[in-house]
């Protein structure tokens, strides 16, 4: 893949990610749809028109049936590129943007993921740990530096998450086991945290830690038809942090969501929020 068509805009991408504040993973993924696209046509980048990428995206949808946040990604990254790399004065309503359908999460129990967890590798664990216990997207684990993490504090620096915002999470005392195990089996060499093989200051690729999760999820629940992946991780934390009492905001902070509105979201799955409630027919019959 991305041999006929060379990509050759990777230092103007890059800059212009750069200069607005956007994550490095950004970069990544608005390289990778353009990359796609040229393939697709096979014409360079900068020679696909607006009915070409409407021939595209909708290829995405009916064909590949890829989900719409994938093919809304596909639709930004073009449109950024023509916009702040070709300097075209296009308005976004010329490519539509599709509308999307949000879904509640599934979830697992704290049982479920630590069962999951005795079943994996020390390395991938520790990743792993620091996604429910911290509340990190696999990428912001696997972006970390030795000396994000505060022992003492407990607690983690997550620098350029997504938006290229950085925060404060906590850390739990299961990751800062696994991770001291970790380092002793290990030892990481440079800065990184969890490095590539033979690049000691890259951070490890996320592909082997989803397969390594998945696949030792359905060996572990082998009829269960739930939608499980890292970022379900995630989704734990900030419920079962609501489950335990803690507030919104505190849960915002820890997750770096801009909106809280985006966190309220764990409101509608916590059990905990449902049962402190007590309907007005009810209280008026006490």
């Amino acid at each position: 893949m991305f041999t006929s068509i060379p990509f050759k805009y990777d230092n103007e991408l890059l800059r212009e990610v750069n200069l607005r504040g956007l994550s490095y993973n950004t970069f990544k993924n608005y390289r990778s749809h353009l990359r796609r696209i040229s393939e697709y046509f096979h014409k360079d980048i900068v020679d696909v028109s607006i009915d070409d990428i409407k021939t595209y995206l909708s290829h995405l949808k009916k064909i590949l049936r890829q989900n719409p946040q994938t093919v809304n990604l596909c639709r930004a990254a073009f449109l950024f590129f023509r916009q702040c790399i070709c300097g075209d004065n296009l308005s976004r309503l010329n490519v539509p943007h599709l509308k999307v359908v949000h879904t509640f999460p599934d979830l697992l129990s704290v049982e479920d993921i630590l069962l999951i967890f005795s079943h994996i590798s020390l390395r991938y664990r520790a990743i792993l740990s620091l996604c429910y216990g911290s509340g990190l997207r696999i990428s912001e684990a696997l972006d970390l530096d030795i000396s994000d993490i505060d022992s003492k504090k407990m607690k983690v620096y997550v620098k350029n998450g997504k938006g290229g915002k950085s925060r404060y999470t906590i850390l739990s005392y299961y990751s800062l086991n696994c991770l001291r195990k970790y380092w002793l089996a290990f030892r990481p060499p440079g800065s990184k945290l969890f490095p590539k093989q033979n690049s000691p200051n890259e951070a490890k690729a996320s592909q082997n830690v989803g397969k390594a999760f998945n696949d030792t999820y359905h060996k572990l629940f082998p009829n269960s038809n739930k939608r499980i992946t890292i970022h379900t991780l995630r989704h734990c934390f900030s419920t079962h942090l609501l489950d335990s009492g803690a507030d919104l905001r505190t849960i915002q902070l820890l997750l770096g969501h801009k909106s809280i509105k985006t966190t309220s979201l764990y409101l509608q799955l916590t059990d905990f929020h449902f049962s402190q409630l007590v309907s007005p027919v009810d209280k008026g019959r006490m």
